[in-house]
């Protein structure tokens, strides 16, 4: 059974109108998933801490929803753990912090202009010119 935003959401917050019928589903059904999409919601919900309504460690609660929720394709839960580390201590933005999760867990070099990426250490191809060309 797939689930999108809504229902994670409802998981991860202490109050919510849709966490009793969330949790139940949780616990009677073994096919409960949802793809990198409701994830990368879910991290921009909570990034701006200032004007997130609840604050979460990041971390471990992505942590805790994969494990309720995994992620299909299998390698994408990888990178969702991946990137909540990235938007934590790194303090990217989400779709980067996913970006940089995919290409780390995948062992791949990011073409791009992005310069977080360098803070990782991940191998980046500059896209940007060389200045002195």
């Amino acid at each position: 059974m797939y689930v999108e935003t809504d229902f994670l959401t409802a998981l991860v917050k202490d109050e919510d109108w849709l966490r009793e019928p969330a949790v139940r589903a949780v616990e009677e059904r073994e096919d409960v998933h949802t793809s990198i999409l409701a994830y990368a919601e879910v991290l921009v919900l909570f990034y701006d801490r200032e004007r997130a309504e609840y604050e979460i460690d990041i971390p471990r609660a992505v942590a805790n929803l994969l494990e309720m929720v995994p992620v299909s394709p299998d390698p994408h839960e990888e990178a969702v753990l991946a990137a909540a580390t990235f938007v934590d201590e790194y303090e990217m933005t989400p779709f980067d912090a996913l970006h940089a999760g995919v290409a780390a867990t995948g062992n791949e070099t990011v073409l791009s202009s992005e310069q977080d990426y360098d803070l990782l250490a991940l191998d980046r191809e500059p896209l940007e010119p060389d200045p002195e060309e």
